[in-house]
């Protein structure tokens, strides 16, 4: 186990278990795909204006509601059949008091990515987060502040690809939030 700890991994497939321990002790964050990790990049400023407005909202809002709101920092792990990811989605929000362990969640009710570029990034994981059978919404943010746009993916509506929300409200009816983009881009 300590050489699992001291290099990066990438001869021999990890288990899950593995990747826990040995991303422990790394400096910067690694996703979990199938036995193999991947870094990381880091953030940028408008990236994180973004996502940290909308956690600053849900957890406000779901204040003494049984929910949690995460940002970025939280493990979303994803298991069927041979399949075994882990993710760090940018929001999560976890409603089941079952889902407890303390370095990642698995029954995310919410998701929300914010991306740099929208068309080419989050195909991956809207066909891995529509198979978690808890997740209701997966909200899609543009990281650039001069054309603010939100793409909100929902169960109830089959998955189907929306139309970007350019102005005006969205509403988060897994969560009964209604939000604005300007409160999402606000600086």
């Amino acid at each position: 186990m300590s050489a699992v700890r001291k290099t990066l991994p990438d001869s021999e497939p990890l288990t899950f278990e593995d990747y826990l321990i040995w991303e422990e002790d790394q400096e910067e964050r690694h996703e979990f795909i199938n036995g193999r990790v991947q870094a990381m990049a880091g953030a940028s400023d408008a990236h994180e204006l973004v996502s940290l407005n909308l956690a600053a909202l849900l957890l406000a809002h779901l204040r003494g509601r049984g929910c949690r709101a995460y940002k970025g920092d939280m493990k979303l792990r994803y298991r069927a059949g041979q399949v075994d990811l882990s993710y760090y989605p940018d929001v999560m929000v976890v409603c089941d008091p079952d889902d407890d362990h303390s370095s990642y969640k698995e029954k995310p009710l919410f998701l929300a990515e914010v991306m740099s570029r929208f068309k080419t990034d989050h195909f991956e994981k809207l066909f891995i987060y529509q198979q978690i059978g808890t997740l209701e919404e997966y909200l899609v943010l543009s990281q650039n502040p001069e054309e603010p746009a939100a793409w909100l993916y929902r169960r109830a509506e089959g998955w189907k690809m929306p139309e970007p929300v350019t102005a005006g409200e969205i509403t988060l009816a897994s969560l009964g939030l209604n939000l604005t983009l300007e409160e999402l881009y606000r600086s």
